[in-house]
């Protein structure tokens, strides 16, 4: 047996006693844990989000990036809730918050200064990992794959390095690409398989050697740059909107009266409008861009037409003595209630604040935030269901076929409006979302109404329904039966973005109308209806026609929906009238053609082929085809305005829907 040497074993005593004192030092105790603190706003929202987390900048260099959290459903909200939502990391967050995006079940934030993208859980914001990335900037998401900006350079002494897109494995967070860009690239959006990244030279301008002026356009299934779109000096923000056209913001150039600030849109990729505003931030709301422009201190909020490109008011919020804002510094748009949030950095150094609007912009309330709040992202309660493959499943049968829930119904007015389903004035389209939901919901059969021309439901299943090549992809039931087909266009999404929403580009699966009635079917069609209590509801289209949608003796309710404002305009695509009235000797008889191919209540549901569809069919604004992998969400909407005699206005109606390759 060998003995041990004394001088050996107090070596280990004095450095098991160095090594827990470190220990101890590094491990925070519940007195050293930064808890949140909490303010009562005093106004609670019901919707399909659960709430709203701000991710605060603060100041370079001072590492008090802070994640802060507003509950809807109890008005609450919580500033600086990362350390106690992860007490076992002793930096906090980090240095600069820069972005912060929702992709399936993961909150990822950019922390700037501190080159790294976290990411968290969604509901609990308890961190999974990082990924390392230098001087990043903003993300972008496609299947299942993060993109993030970066100047790649430190800072000014590193003007002339070309900024990169970092692409990351969502579900390893590895880094699995990376692309050259052009210098100092900001925000980033994903339309149809491309990338589109704004570079902004804004390291490379400050030296002297001119600010970029370009929009890289980057192959997502190749991961390549294609080419640069020249469009201004300065670039920085860039959306994409429903229609696919791209929202660009320059900065311009400071004490260049001739490059100014301004927003351009692209479309076709080039530019196609430019409009004299600052904008500084954006976000969309159905048709409308709201918008925040700024100079310095001073400040104009708005709102943009996104289909005209018309600036339809320059008053987005309304003055009032409650409040006043010193340093606009981002915005955010509810997506269901309109309510219009304002991050105001205040002075830089101190506290800033968050004020809420409702959606005509009066003043609701204001708290105190982290210093510099400037990104914001809505978080759903359903949230990871659908989009995010980060945690998809590997047994399909897992899935189920049919509609787990409708995101929005529409209808235009009808007369089985307000009856399929029931409605009273008191339903809001989230109470009548759930309606919806509960007659089609898990393949149970019950029967909803779009009304006439234009009325909607939009649905989604448990995941992502795929575009099996050669194959129809999807079915929609409805109730139409030999000589009595009422069509509908159906039109398909990708959850682009992540957030569970279905606020992304939109593509209308082309049927057989685009063949065999060329000249006929009429594309971009506009049409207007306004509330006409307990009359025929009146109608007016983009077309210089007026009519109306008919009451009859068999259905004597409201044609007009309840819960919806005074006025409704719908467009999209209106097909021909395929209404004849075969009858003789004064007796009606009225007969609705079917459609070959391509539309919802076209076949009776015993046809199988002819209620299935193709995502093959899939084409973006300008009718060409676009190639998706797989969609995300389903909307169907009412395609003819026609009135039948005695039978009344057509309408789409759906019984549900049913993924043909779930058990695949």
């Amino acid at each position: 047996m060998n003995a041990t040497n004394p001088s050996t074993r107090h070596r280990a005593v004095l450095l098991l006693a160095a090594v827990l004192t470190l220990m101890l030092s590094a491990c925070r105790t519940d007195d050293d844990i930064v808890m949140p603190t909490t303010t009562d706003t005093g106004l609670s929202l019901s919707s399909s989000y659960a709430g709203l987390y701000v991710l605060c900048e603060g100041n370079m260099g001072a590492n008090k990036a802070t994640l802060d959290y507003l509950d809807f459903s109890t008005g609450q909200y919580q500033k600086n809730i990362f350390p106690s939502r992860n007490p076992a990391q002793v930096k906090e967050l980090g240095d600069v918050g820069n972005d912060v995006k929702i992709y399936g079940s993961r909150l990822w934030l950019v922390i700037n200064c501190s080159n790294k993208v976290e990411v968290c859980d969604a509901r609990t914001a308890r961190s999974l990992g990082h990924v390392d990335i230098p001087n990043c900037r903003y993300l972008a998401f496609h299947e299942g794959f993060a993109y993030v900006s970066s100047y790649v350079g430190g800072g000014l002494s590193e003007w002339d390095r070309l900024g990169s897109v970092y692409k990351v494995d969502t579900a390893s967070l590895r880094v699995v690409g990376r692309i050259d860009v052009g210098y100092q690239p900001d925000e980033m959006a994903v339309f149809g398989k491309k990338l589109y990244v704004a570079n902004s030279g804004g390291y490379h301008g400050a030296t002297g050697n001119g600010y970029d002026t370009t929009v890289s356009v980057i192959d997502l299934q190749t991961f390549r740059e294609e080419r640069k779109m020249e469009v201004a000096p300065n670039l920085f923000r860039l959306r994409a909107d429903r229609y696919g056209q791209l929202w660009v913001t320059s900065r311009g150039i400071e004490g260049d009266g001739s490059q100014p600030a301004r927003l351009f849109v692209l479309d076709d990729d080039k530019v196609a409008e430019q409009i004299n505003l600052p904008v500084s931030d954006m976000a969309f709301r159905g048709d409308s861009l709201c918008f925040l422009a700024t100079v310095g201190h001073s400040y104009e909020t708005g709102v943009i037409d996104i289909r005209t490109h018309a600036i339809v008011s320059r008053q987005l919020l309304k003055p009032s003595a409650d409040y006043s804002i010193e340093t606009p510094y981002g915005l955010a748009v509810h997506p269901e209630t309109g309510h219009i949030y304002v991050m105001d950095a205040t002075n830089y150094v101190s506290s800033g604040l968050l004020l809420c609007f409702d959606r005509d912009g009066h003043f609701l309330w204001q708290t105190p935030t982290g210093d510099i709040p400037g990104h914001a992202v809505f978080l759903p309660k359903n949230v990871g269901s659908i989009g995010g493959k980060e945690t998809s499943k590997s047994d399909s049968s897992a899935y189920s076929k049919y509609i787990q829930a409708v995101d929005e119904y529409v209808p235009a007015p009808g007369q089985f409006v307000n009856e399929l389903p029931a409605a009273t004035a008191a339903d809001t389209p989230a109470s009548m979302a759930r309606k919806c939901s509960e007659r089609l919901a898990g393949g149970r059969g019950g029967m909803v109404t779009l009304g006439s021309w234009g009325g909607y439901i939009t649905f989604h299943f448990d995941h992502s329904v795929k575009n099996m090549s050669g194959e129809r992809d999807f079915a929609v039931w409805g109730n139409a039966y030999n000589g009595n087909s009422e069509p509908g266009i159906v039109m398909v999404s990708q959850d682009t973005n992540g957030n569970g929403q279905p606020d992304d580009v939109w593509y209308e699966l082309s049927g057989s109308a685009d063949i065999d009635s060329v000249g006929k079917v009429i594309y971009d069609y506009e049409l207007t209806y306004q509330r006409s209590p307990m009359q025929n509801v009146p109608w007016h289209d983009n077309r210089g026609r007026q009519g109306f949608v008919e009451r009859n003796g068999y259905h004597t309710q409201e044609y007009y929906p309840l819960w919806l404002g005074d006025e409704l305009t719908f467009r999209g695509t209106l097909l021909p009238a395929n209404a004849h009235d075969e009858g003789k000797d004064g007796q009606s008889y009225w007969l609705l053609s079917t459609l070959r191919y391509g539309y919802a209540d076209n076949y009776p549901n015993t046809n199988r082929e002819g209620c299935s569809f193709d995502i093959a069919w899939a084409v973006d604004q300008h009718r060409r085809p676009v190639g998706l992998t797989h969609i995300d969400f389903i909307r169907v909407y009412s395609a003819q305005l026609q009135q039948c005699g005695w039978i009344g206005d057509t309408s789409t109606e759906i019984t549900g829907a049913e993924d043909l390759h779930a058990d695949d």
